[in-house]
């Protein structure tokens, strides 16, 4: 198992970051689309390229 990378679940950028934490729990914002919510993807970093290519597949599949 590789390392672990956060993942935006909307867009599958890994440019997001931890903006604050509350009574609601963590929250984090996407620098590519923009998200901010709690939900957020955790991805062993070797199988990121494969997962992402699978989204998008899935999206134009839509």
């Amino acid at each position: 198992m590789g390392k672990k990378i956060k993942v935006c679940p909307m867009c599958g950028s890994t440019r997001i970051y931890y903006v604050a934490g509350e009574m609601t729990g963590e929250k984090y914002q996407c620098d590519e689309c923009g998200y901010i919510g709690s939900f957020i993807l955790e991805i062993d970093e070797d199988e990121y390229e494969e997962w992402l290519k699978a989204m998008r597949e899935e999206k134009t599949n839509e």
